[in-house]
């Protein structure tokens, strides 16, 4: 099983990345099959992949980091870091 969690940065009144991506990360553990993974998005060039690690380990701590999804070619910026973001975490083993 997969999850893809992928919320807009910004929607006027219902979600702010920053401040309710924290809110998605504490469910993801109850919704995970035990091999389950998550991708998880951000298309925001002002927030660094280093966000959704962070925020994965303080929110849901029986996940972890695995690896980083290349772009396509299509889609390559100067700097890695202003463009999306799509990691993979897996629920660690019991």
């Amino acid at each position: 099983m997969i999850i893809i969690i992928d919320p807009p940065t910004f929607q006027h009144g219902s979600f702010a990345l920053t401040k309710d991506y924290q809110k998605i990360l504490r469910r993801l553990p109850e919704l995970l099959t035990e091999n389950g993974q998550v991708l998880a998005c951000v298309n925001d060039p002002t927030i660094p992949a280093q966000f959704l690690i962070d925020g994965m380990r303080e929110e849901a701590p029986s996940l972890e980091y695995q690896y980083r999804l290349d772009n396509p070619r299509e889609f390559l910026d100067i700097d890695i870091e202003s463009g999306l973001k799509a990691l993979i975490f897996q629920k660690k083993k019991s």
